[in-house]
């Protein structure tokens, strides 16, 4: 390798991870911007049907595709602020060093559940975007988009839950935590 070569390949590295750690913050925008929207498009239907008894065709399953969108879109955004609950009777009692092992096979579970989500969902999509699923309601909505957007968000958390393996790893191993935002700097 040419002279300096690994100090490239580290910052390329440490590039990318400042990449990664942004995926979250640019998902949980999207989903206060839906929530937003969602507020839009039902105040302008209440005023459709009150004002002018003319209800907005198909407003309520629109509702609900933005409505799971945005949830599942804030999955990765919760999970990096470390928003989910977490129930912490026992794991409080624990020394500092076990309760860090906890974490990273906490982690792992979570990052092998999300995997499984992950690929079915994504599979389900390909399956719905195949025949075009629609669901018959108001107004024919596709399928395949909210399938897609709920693979997005797994995919989305997958990722986050990956990085945050990454630093309880570390952080058990005494190597710290990469972003600064590990339970035990928090405190």
């Amino acid at each position: 390798l040419p002279k300096g070569s690994p100090a490239l390949l580290k910052d390329g590295r440490s590039d990318c991870m400042k990449l990664l750690r942004k995926v979250p913050d640019f998902f949980g925008l999207l989903s206060a911007l839906l929530i937003a929207l969602i507020w839009i498009i039902m105040t302008a239907e209440l005023v459709a049907r009150n004002v002018f008894h003319s209800p907005i065709l198909g407003v309520s399953e629109i509702a609900i595709y933005l409505y799971v969108t945005a949830a599942y879109f804030g999955f990765s955004y919760t999970q990096k602020e470390k928003g989910h609950i977490c129930v912490e009777l026992l794991y409080d009692r624990l020394g500092q060093q076990t309760r860090r092992v906890v974490d990273v096979i906490a982690y792992l579970l979570c990052d092998a559940l999300f995997l499984c989500f992950a690929v079915c969902i994504w599979r389900a999509f390909g399956e719905s975007w195949a025949i075009k699923e629609i669901q018959l309601s108001a107004m024919k909505m596709p399928v395949y988009v909210l399938k897609f957007t709920i693979a997005l968000g797994i995919t989305a958390m997958l990722l986050q839950l990956i990085l945050d393996t990454v630093d309880a790893v570390k952080l058990a191993l005494g190597q710290g935590g990469n972003n600064g935002l590990m339970e035990e700097e928090k405190l």
